[in-house]
């Protein structure tokens, strides 16, 4: 069995991006599949999200961020700046 060269640049074409990211999961699991078999490293589009919902914390962060105050939930949380006990 002799070796096959594959080009991998293609896989940085945005048409290809847009496609991956518009056809069944069940497509995209195979995508990524055959990649991971010919140990090709998954472009970042093919990547999978994290499983589950985020955390309060990561929200809140990014609440935080879209406000921009310095009043955030993790100062608050934690008792410091802002939000720190009063003497």
């Amino acid at each position: 069995m002799s070796a096959t060269h594959v080009d991998v640049t293609r896989l940085n074409d945005p048409r290809i991006a847009a496609h991956v990211g518009q056809v069944d999961g069940r497509i995209r699991s195979g995508f990524r599949l055959a990649l991971d078999v010919l140990n090709i490293p998954l472009p970042e589009y093919a990547v999978r999200k994290p499983a589950g919902r985020p955390s309060i914390a990561k929200l809140m962060a990014a609440a935080d961020a879209d406000t921009g105050t310095i009043h955030n939930y993790r100062d608050e949380k934690l008792g410091v700046g802002a939000f720190a006990p009063r003497r």
